[in-house]
């Protein structure tokens, strides 16, 4: 049909395009289902492109676009988030900081339980104003507990379980868990008495990779260690394994609510003289106070505000840094270190 009107030529190309997009999308629509197999999970982040770039949580998505081939299989498939994976920087029933970064995990296949077995209470002493060291008896984790940072998960009878990192050296005679008494599993575990039962699970995580940094000839431009409340539990195991003998240039910022909520002060000066916190010649732990003391000089302050990183004939390269706290002093500490130069691969997290 032809027309002198070029208004009416306009409507009439426009008109034709309804039926011939309600046409493409019903032979998508038909692909789509009479190939439809079960969906097959795909862990967010996807794969690698060309490039070497993130690129797409799902089947066919490249960095040069998406393929007719890829548009099915983005319509044919979805992801699956899973909110119990990961690892545990702290002792509290799923840590703020840990449970952001595992509601964004994904997982492969069917959610698997952990197999929870029966354990014991050795004792529980109070280590600093509202927090404690809870000590468990289990020789089936005792066995699996071999690098510092690694954690479990406990349960006391049908209270939700909670993620509690490990805080004393693989090889004692019981796991110590440093644990702040709040609401849940955290605040019952600080109830029991010595030969009370609870319930674990074998021991999780990779803890700190301090393989990567090991060498102290060549990581020899300062060793930074950033831990706040019972984040400083696994730190405390790294100490006891002996994890920075010879160690140059260690600064290890600890940072609590007041000095009386600062737990294991009283073994700073021995760690000290055993030379288990490097070989500075001045104490390398720096208190971090958040609310300072009445009647106290002390100013109230955060670790991730007051940390110092000396740059004085330094290459960032060679330093290195390990950071357990909550996950906005993580991701600041993170940027700070990315700035002064310091490595990714240098920076050492237990999740």
């Amino acid at each position: 049909t032809t027309s002198d009107n070029p208004k009416a030529m306009v409507t009439t190309s426009r008109s034709m395009r309804i039926p011939l997009l309600a046409g493409a999308v019903a032979l998508v629509l038909l692909v789509v289902f009479t190939t439809r197999s079960p969906p097959n999970y795909q862990p967010l982040g996807g794969t690698l492109g060309s490039a070497g770039s993130r690129v797409g949580a799902v089947r066919g998505v490249s960095a040069h676009g998406i393929t007719g081939q890829s548009m099915i299989d983005v319509l044919r498939h979805s992801v699956r988030v899973h909110p119990d994976v990961g690892g545990v920087p702290a002792s509290r029933s799923v840590p703020r900081h840990v449970s952001r970064k595992l509601n964004l995990r994904a997982y492969s296949g069917e959610k698997k339980e952990p197999e929870f077995f029966p354990a014991k209470i050795s004792s529980v002493e109070e280590a600093a104003t509202g927090v404690y060291t809870v000590k468990v008896e289990s020789d089936r984790a005792q066995g699996q507990y071999s690098i510092p940072g690694q954690f479990t998960q406990i349960r006391v009878g049908d209270s939700k379980p909670g993620f509690f990192a490990v805080s004393n050296r693989p090889g004692d005679e019981s796991l110590e868990f440093l644990i702040k008494k709040v609401d849940g599993t955290a605040g019952l575990l600080t109830d029991l008495k010595s030969g009370d039962s609870l319930e674990m699970t074998d021991i999780m995580g990779k803890g700190f990779p301090w393989e990567r940094v090991a060498d102290n000839a060549k990581y020899k431009g300062g060793t930074y260690v950033f831990a706040t409340g019972t984040g400083f539990g696994p730190i405390k195991a790294m100490i006891e394994s002996g994890t920075f003998k010879g160690r140059t240039g260690m600064k290890i910022y600890y940072g609590a609510r007041d000095p009386s909520h600062m737990a294991c002060k009283e073994q700073f000066q021995t760690w000290f003289q055993q030379g288990l916190l490097g070989d500075s010649p001045d104490m390398p732990i720096i208190p971090v106070y958040s609310c300072a003391a009445q009647n106290s000089d002390e100013e109230k302050s955060y670790v991730q505000d007051v940390a110092v990183l000396s740059t004085d004939g330094i290459d960032p390269s060679t330093a290195s840094a390990i950071i357990c706290g909550h996950w906005d002093m993580t991701n600041i500490l993170k940027e700070k270190l990315a700035d002064f130069g310091m490595p990714s691969e240098n920076i050492l997290t237990n999740f």
